[in-house]
């Protein structure tokens, strides 16, 4: 069943996309180019007063890895990510973005971030990696975290792959992109968009993912498609994280736990990791699945890329604060947390009574 116009023009063809603004103190800015390096649609350019600028004609979907690479905090947010109406509207505005709230006790007094939260907190996505091999022992520690992860029903359905042949990693790549490249090209074009339309199906709302402007018009159309990064991103490492389709609760969850424990587990061993899902059109094509040694019921869901970073790509910074419902024991009902709570200031006479 065809989507009606006004909501295939809302997904396919959004025209209200505020594809979100940063700033550069010039003044701070050491013209060292690691933001630019770390941008993944190369937003910023360096110019030939040996400054960084940003270039507004470039798609920026606030992920602020420019913010964390720089040495001397020279870049900040000017406006976030905002979709004011439409299928891809941000709830209820552009939500503003806010770092971590300082940590409290069970008494609400003020705490000490774990070790655990740091490094949550601090993780980011790496994506430039140095030419140096990861040692196999760390990469078996790293697939050990996965295999212990929770599953649903303890049905545990992964199988992993590991690929350090760059040969097969050049070749992921490259069927990869073909396949990302196809799907572009038919987004782009107004006739073949019908088509992918209509493949989405009678629930667009779970379908859609694909099509949301900051993976479509940035992370395809600016780095994938124009090959500004090679898909899997140059790392030495790939751990294709294949499960079995029959998972109980589906595999898509199965896959986010065991993959998150296995990024938090390699950041803990000095090396660095990102998700890479694009891989998986890769990884489906029959020539490279007998290679990889995979049979039904297994099928590469995501990967995980691993490396030593080239230079320093983690750090704390802001992130939306979406409203938080609270239903509370004895409360009066639904309320919502517009805003992150003010933290109570105790005097010094409270507490020292306290």
């Amino acid at each position: 069943m065809p989507l009606p116009e006004t909501l295939f023009k809302e997904i396919f063809r959004p025209e209200n996309v505020s594809m979100g603004k940063m700033k550069v103190d010039t003044v701070k800015c050491n013209g060292c180019g690691l933001c630019v390096q770390n941008c993944i649609f190369r937003t910023w350019e360096m110019g030939e007063d040996k400054k960084v600028h940003y270039n507004k004609n470039k798609a920026c979907f606030s992920c602020y890895n420019c913010m964390v690479a720089c040495p001397v905090d020279a870049i900040s947010i000017q406006e976030p990510y905002n979709v004011p109406s439409g299928f891809w509207k941000t709830h209820p505005h552009a939500l503003p973005a806010v770092k971590p709230l300082e940590p409290r006790n069970a008494q609400n007094e003020p705490d000490e971030w774990t070790a655990v939260e740091r490094e949550i907190f601090n993780r980011r996505s790496v994506r430039n990696f140095s030419d140096k091999p990861v040692p196999e022992p760390l990469i078996r520690r790293v697939i050990e975290a996965g295999r212990f992860a929770p599953t649903s029903g303890n049905c545990q359905p992964f199988k992993f792959v590991v690929v350090t042949d760059k040969a097969v990693i050049k070749q992921l790549n490259d069927i990869s992109w073909w396949v990302i490249n196809d799907m572009y090209q038919s987004y782009s074009s107004d006739e073949k968009v019908k088509n992918l339309a209509d493949a989405m199906g009678p629930a667009p709302a779970t379908t859609a993912g694909a099509w949301d402007p900051r993976i479509i018009r940035g992370g395809v159309g600016q780095s994938v498609v124009p090959r500004v990064m090679p898909v899997l991103l140059g790392a030495p490492a790939v751990i294709l994280i294949a499960a079995d389709v029959r998972s109980i609760g589906g595999p898509a969850i199965q896959v986010g736990i065991a993959g998150e424990n296995m990024v938090l587990a390699a950041n803990s061993l000095g090396l660095k990791a990102t998700w890479v899902g694009f891989v998986a059109y890769g990884a489906g094509a029959p020539q490279l699945r007998a290679k990889l040694g995979l049979e039904d019921p297994f099928w590469v869901s995501s990967s995980i890329v691993l490396g030593y970073p080239k230079f320093r790509q983690e750090g704390i910074v802001a992130r939306e604060y979406r409203p938080i419902n609270w239903v509370r024991e004895g409360g009066p009902g639904l309320e919502i947390e517009e805003k992150p709570p003010v933290p109570e200031v105790k005097s010094k006479r409270a507490v020292k009574k306290a």
